[in-house]
């Protein structure tokens, strides 16, 4: 005779209130084991504090570091400490230091690019001075900084350093050669040059109403407002001059300058060429020589014999004698 299987009864309610409170605690540990913490479900902002609070590493506001430089580089805008506060260390601006070198490293090693303090701007006329005296708070330091190249020089020409390509390339190298322009017009001009001879130099490039990009006005407020010049405002408008802005002296600088003139020399260049750009460039770390010293003062050379061209004549000179006076 077969052996007819029996068939499993469904479990009851009665069985369930029968079950022991063991055997529910033991379920329970079993479900909390399988339940992730709430902490898997944080995005990575949020894990990036819970990092930083228990002073694990800061990779994640390493990266958002790096990801604002260059954003801010594309933009053409400074990188101000306190963008860096805000942006990407939030509660945790201690950790500034080692955040600021930590995305240096990464900067350099994956960009060959590195983050370059902006120098202050100078206080260039009258009306500036004043109120830089006025103010008590002299910092020696910008805090902004900007993105520069760290290539080998042989590696810094046009087909590997390109302009942007947005919106178009032509565009952007049209822009850059225009803002050099006029920054070398500033430095060889003794790193002032006032508007009226601005427009001049302008005039003679066929560039004072409009330029290839926009009209020349707009160009200029562009170029102040991305920090490659700016106006330094007088006592009267005639007293306005351009002058070089942080951006300029890091971007271009004197020796863009200086190679922007050898470029356009060429093989043509004269002699004393190296000689005339210091001249231009640092007019005022020029060593006084002690001729030039000698001719300023008058000890030396024709100003002896104009100072003794001016004695009254007849009068004897030093150590003579009046015998020959008295002989007449």
């Amino acid at each position: 005779m077969p052996i007819i299987g029996r068939k499993r009864r469904a479990p009851t309610q009665d069985d369930d209130d029968d079950e022991s409170p063991d055997v529910q605690q033991t379920q329970t540990q079993v479900q909390r084991r399988q339940t992730p913490p709430e902490d898997d479900f944080l995005d990575d902002e949020d894990a990036a504090e819970v990092l930083t609070a228990n002073g694990l590493p800061t990779d994640q506001m390493v990266k958002k570091l790096v990801r604002l430089a260059l954003a801010h580089e594309y933009a053409r805008r400074p990188i101000r400490r306190q963008d860096i506060v805000e942006k990407v260390l939030g509660n945790h601006s201690r950790q500034f230091k080692n955040v600021f070198n930590e995305a240096q490293m990464q900067l350099r090693a994956t960009f060959g690019m590195e983050m370059v303090e902006l120098p202050l701007r100078e206080k260039v006329s009258l009306r500036e001075k004043r109120a830089a005296q006025k103010n008590e708070s002299k910092s020696t330091s910008s805090n902004s900084w900007a993105l520069t190249s760290t290539l080998p020089a042989k590696y810094r020409h046009a087909d590997i350093i390109t302009p942007p390509a947005i919106p178009i390339a032509e565009v952007e190298s049209q822009y850059v050669g225009l803002y050099t322009f006029v920054i070398s017009c500033i430095y060889i001009s003794g790193g002032q040059l006032s508007e009226t001879k601005l427009d001049s130099i302008l005039r003679k490039m066929n560039a004072e109403h409009s330029t290839p990009i926009d009209k020349t006005e707009k160009v200029l407020a562009r170029m102040s407002r991305e920090g490659y010049i700016y106006k330094s405002k007088g006592e009267i408008p005639e007293d306005n001059d351009w002058v070089v802005a942080p951006r300029g002296k890091i971007e271009v600088g004197e020796e863009g300058v200086a190679n922007l003139v050898r470029t356009i020399y060429g093989n043509t260049a004269p002699s004393d060429l190296e000689r005339r750009l210091e001249r231009s460039l640092k007019p005022n770390e020029r060593p006084t020589t002690a001729s030039a010293a000698s001719r300023l003062v008058g000890t030396k050379g024709p100003m002896q014999s104009v100072g003794g061209a001016r004695r009254g004549r007849g009068r004897p000179r030093r150590g003579g004698t009046r015998d020959d006076d008295g002989d007449e």
